[in-house]
């Protein structure tokens, strides 16, 4: 059986994998600026998650785009429903 660590390793890897954060070939490198309380803030939250920053960085980011994507969905979702109604007012 395995021991907690490795489940836990192992959890860790493919929940990074489901979320977008599983390494692809190529990686694009890009620079952000920060204020130094939002960088300092960064780099205690990697360092308390046992994780870098740039995993801290990619773990926002895949969350903010799913939210993004939520949100686009209930929007279409919306229109989608209001586009039928109106069709089915001008049909009666």
């Amino acid at each position: 059986m395995p021991n907690s660590n490795t489940t836990i390793k192992h959890t860790m890897k493919n929940t990074k994998k489901d979320l977008g954060l599983g390494r692809e070939h190529k990686d694009i490198t890009c620079a952000v600026r920060l204020p130094q309380t939002m960088y300092q803030q960064l780099c205690d939250v990697a360092k308390k998650e046992n994780s870098s920053i740039s995993d801290v960085i990619r773990s926002s980011l895949v969350t903010r785009i799913e939210q993004f994507a939520e949100k686009e969905m209930d929007r279409q979702l919306k229109a989608a429903k209001l586009e039928a109604e109106l069709r089915k007012l001008q049909a009666g």
